[in-house]
């Protein structure tokens, strides 16, 4: 009876052992993955996602701003001097001042020790002082965080209302202040209801706010969620409240702490902002393994201690890439695999992110009338680059994977990638 049980077992054991062999080799596998992108359909007005909070040296980051190019740079404790402001501008950068930074935090909720904003003239003094220095060369932003965060604030709902209103109206009032663009409410994430609120709040009392922003940290299977808040909020919500005159979104912190230096991941957050029209965004900063924040020189973690590229710098510079020249539309049918492709007068270039945990293979790329463009030209130079997640770890240059001649058809010119590993971005650039 003990060898017949003893043989059971085993049998049950290899049964179970196959089994999951088969569930492995099916969650770690995708198949067949095909994107098609096509060359004669232009995206206009496409709007950049890159951006960042606070510096240490600005002018030492020349390099990395120019390879980067971001479109805004969110402040306030961090910023040196009046000069880093005309600096930052003259690359094309808008700067997000936040008020409440300059004013500085109760440490806890309802401190009694601190100048409470609404019943001192401390928040009329820190205005007057920052407008007189910057006029409208920046964007206000009245408070950050002012919910759910005690060491912020954690204000009682008409508490801050009343403090933003009271900010609002000391700008409003300046020379030129009706000019002034202001943003809020900053809330640390999206909450239909809080949101709405504000609107309605706004609405009723003549406050103006041209930028509505809050701290968007979302990812994976959750974006979903943010597809449909943000269908609801432009279609449903905005509409009803038209006096507060919201012209722009702008995500004033995205990336959370798990994501802060996957390339994969980055590049999937970009593209539900830009597939719902986000006008910005700024890259949030948090604790590395030492234990320091990176609301520093290191561009919120995309440079090492030494000042060296990791995985997301590269990330950050293909897509500013995508953003420079004329990006065209494209077609997955996996929608953990994100795509963004433009052309230049040098080539063409194709960001093909793998964010999944599977590794696919006989993926295609379908490229429809690439002969367009070049028509006499049937003999194309195509490299193919990776770029993994390294972590914390540099990454020098991008990862040479192939190189290949590629002959162009009329109709639809297809590039096959027997591989994609699991959250590694691949950059395919076309040349003569």
């Amino acid at each position: 009876m003990k060898i017949i049980y003893a043989y059971k077992i085993k049998i049950i054991s290899i049964i179970i052992l196959f089994i999951s062999l088969i569930l492995v080799k099916c969650q770690r596998t995708k198949d067949s993955v095909i994107v098609e992108v096509d060359f004669s359909k232009k995206i206009s007005n496409v709007k950049s996602m890159s951006g960042f909070l606070h510096y240490d040296n600005i002018k030492a980051l020349q390099n990395d701003i120019i390879a980067l190019q971001p479109k805004y740079w969110r402040i306030g404790w961090s910023y040196k001097s009046v000069d880093d402001i005309d600096y930052l501008r003259s690359f094309g950068v808008t700067p997000i001042l936040v008020i409440s930074d300059m004013y500085g935090y109760p440490g806890k909720k309802n401190n009694k020790e601190w100048s409470h904003p609404l019943y001192t003239g401390r928040l009329k003094t820190v205005i007057n002082t920052e407008y007189q220095k910057f006029n409208n060369k920046v964007i206000y932003d009245i408070w950050n965080e002012p919910f759910h965060q005690g060491g912020f604030g954690d204000f009682d709902t008409e508490e801050y209302y009343k403090i933003f209103k009271k900010a609002h109206d000391i700008i409003r009032s300046s020379p030129g202040g009706d000019k002034a663009l202001i943003t809020g409410p900053s809330f640390d994430r999206y909450n239909e209801k809080e949101m709405e609120g504000f609107l309605k709040f706004c609405n009723t009392n003549n406050v103006r706010v041209d930028i509505l922003s809050w701290h968007e940290l979302r990812d994976g299977e959750y974006y979903k969620d943010f597809n449909k808040d943000m269908k609801r909020l432009r279609t449903e919500i905005l509409p009803r409240y038209p006096k507060v005159g919201v012209k722009k979104i702008i995500l004033n912190e995205i990336i959370n702490q798990y994501s802060q230096f996957s390339p994969s991941e980055v590049l999937q957050v970009f593209k539900y902002l830009e597939d719902n029209n986000i006008d910005g965004a700024c890259k949030a900063c948090w604790a590395e393994s030492d234990g320091v924040f990176n609301c520093n020189n290191s561009i919120n973690g995309l440079l090492d201690k030494k000042g060296k590229p990791r995985s997301v710098w590269w990330a950050y510079k293909i897509y500013n890439q995508s953003t420079k020249g004329t990006r065209v539309k494209d077609i997955t049918n996996y929608d953990q695999t994100s795509v963004f492709a433009s052309y230049d007068d040098k080539g063409e270039y194709i960001i093909l992110n793998n964010n999944s945990g599977n590794r696919i293979v006989n993926a295609k790329v379908k490229l429809k009338n690439l002969f367009s463009l070049y028509k006499k030209d049937k003999n194309l130079d195509l490299v193919v680059y990776e770029i993994p997640n390294t972590l914390e770890l540099p990454l020098e240059n991008m990862i040479f994977n192939q190189k290949q001649k590629i002959i162009v058809n009329k109709n639809t010119t297809t590039i096959n990638i027997p591989s994609m590993n699991p959250k590694t971005v691949y950059y395919l650039s076309i040349s003569k």
